[in-house]
Formats: C-alpha cells, sequence, structure tokens
C-alpha cells in the first residue's frame, strides 16, 4: 500500500535510479536545492505543481511515484548502486538505496596519499563507519583519529568532519550506515 506522506522518498529513489544529482533535478524544474532535499526526506510536503514538474523530469506519473513507493527493496545489485566520483578528492562514493528513506548506507574508497584539506562535511544525521581495509584518518572538529581494518566510528550529526587516507600505496574502503529521523526539523 503506498502512502503519500513519504512520497519523497520515491522521489529520491527515482532520481538516483536515472543517475541525476540533487543539482541536476533542480536545474530541470527550477526548484531550490534545499526544497527537493527536504522534500526527498518528506520533512516537506509538495504541492500538486510541484509534484508535476518533477513527473515531467522524469517521465512519470503521480501514479508511478506512488507505486513506486510501495515498493521495498530487499536486493540492492552492485550495478545499482549510484556511484559518485570526486577526482580532485581521490574518492569514490558508492550510495546503497532500499528505498527506505530515512536510511542511506555508502561504500567509500578513498585513493592512497589522498587529502582532504578543505573537503569538510556536516551532515544532518548520525552516520556509523567500519574500515573494511586500508587506513583511515578521520577528523572530528579539532580531533583526530586514526582507524584501521576493523575499527568503527559513530559521528553525531551536526559535527564538522574530514576524511583521508595518509598511507602510500592501499587505498581504504569503509562502510557507512546514516540514519535520518524524520520528526527533527532541518
Amino acid at each position: 500500500m503506498s502512502d503519500i506522506s513519504k512520497i519523497g522518498y520515491s522521489i529520491r529513489s527515482l532520481r538516483k535510479s536515472k543517475g541525476m544529482t540533487l543539482q541536476q533535478l533542480s536545474e530541470a524544474t527550477g526548484l531550490s536545492t534545499g526544497y527537493l532535499s527536504n522534500l526527498e526526506r518528506n520533512i516537506s510536503s509538495p504541492t500538486l505543481m510541484n509534484i508535476q514538474k518533477i513527473c515531467e523530469v522524469f517521465g512519470n506519473s503521480l501514479g508511478d511515484l506512488l507505486e513506486r513507493n510501495a515498493e521495498s527493496r530487499i536486493v540492492v545489485r552492485k550495478e545499482d548502486r549510484e556511484v559518485t566520483i570526486d577526482e580532485e578528492n581521490n574518492m569514490r562514493l558508492e550510495t546503497i538505496d532500499f528505498g527506505t528513506g530515512n536510511t542511506s548506507y555508502l561504500y567509500m574508497t578513498i585513493e592512497p596519499n589522498s587529502s582532504s584539506d578543505g573537503l569538510w562535511w556536516v551532515h544532518e544525521c548520525d552516520e556509523v563507519g567500519t574500515v573494511l581495509s586500508g587506513h583511515l584518518t578521520i577528523m572530528l572538529d579539532e580531533q583526530t583519529f586514526e582507524l584501521n581494518v576493523g575499527d568503527t566510528i559513530l559521528i553525531k550529526a551536526h559535527t564538522r568532519h574530514c576524511y583521508f587516507n595518509k598511507h602510500e600505496k592501499t587505498p581504504c574502503v569503509s562502510f557507512w550506515a546514516r540514519y535520518w529521523d524524520d520528526s527533527e526539523e532541518v
């Protein structure tokens, strides 16, 4: 059964399946990235006019979005992951989307001798990361943590952080889980 109050999850899932970034959807619809981000997390409610703009970009109908919202995925194949490559920072992100909306998972690969100077992140969610191979350096505000294979770290929401791999030869692969509390206002 579909739930129109959770339609944002369908929009995010469809956008990712089409390989679109939030910025690209923003440019195609004329809607701000902030609005679309909040819409995808079901923090804001869409107007019918805005849903129509989004459906036109995707070539779908409201019914398609509602039907997609009713689907739940239990397997995500490697080839179905949304891949983002940040060549400047030698980083590859592979997002895993089960269509549940308030969780996301990703693999992060950072090449050797990478630096994250100036690439600081702040998320509106808690995230937990585990190093699967290599070594990962994480800076949380003023603290630095060196993580090895099997080490796990919790980064609380709204904590400024950056990642890098100081190793000279080995890439670092880590797995991350994020959870958004839909009751929080951003």
